[in-house]
């Protein structure tokens, strides 16, 4: 029972840093481009030219894109192995009591004699999270991937000539 606490824990607390990452680097972006408006209706006031975006062009270059699929791939990769390796670590054997509680219980419903002695003999890891829990690392690995592939296409575009 501790282990599958220890692993729910961690696992809450993987989320809220996910997310509370998420929601500040919004933040950020949010403050960043309220900035850049009033620095614009500023120069609009003044009757001077407006200053350039220059970072939401760099937004859509391939480029950007290059370091977008990379970050995806690799968190991705790093969500699946790390997981898988929760995974592996949360089963624990039955204690000594567990089985012999297991086994009353059986005996009361009316078990046969073997499946009450495999049932005290069995010491395979019990409350074991999934392995198949570590697939869920595909989604960002499948985002880092798409972005990679338009990252290629679109710089095999840039390099050919225009008709």
């Amino acid at each position: 029972m501790r282990g599958e606490s220890a692993a729910a824990l961690i696992f809450m607390t993987l989320i809220f840093v996910v997310g509370g990452a998420v929601i500040w680097s919004l933040v950020l972006n949010y403050r960043k481009r309220e900035l850049q408006h009033k620095e614009r209706l500023a120069a609009l006031e003044k009757g001077m030219p407006l200053p350039p975006l220059t970072d939401v062009q760099a937004v859509w270059s391939p480029r950007s894109y290059l370091l977008k699929g990379m970050m995806w791939l690799y968190a991705g990769i790093a969500l699946a192995v790390f997981l898988g390796g929760i995974a592996m670590s949360t089963g624990r054997a039955p204690t000594v009591e567990e089985r012999v509680s297991r086994a009353r219980n059986l005996r009361y419903l009316g078990a046969t004699e073997d499946e009450i002695k495999q049932v005290e003999s069995d010491t395979s890891p019990q409350g074991k999270m999934p392995e198949t829990v570590a697939l869920l690392g595909l989604v960002p690995i499948g985002v880092g991937l798409a972005y990679l592939i338009y990252y290629r296409v679109e710089s095999k575009h840039a390099l050919s000539p225009r008709e």
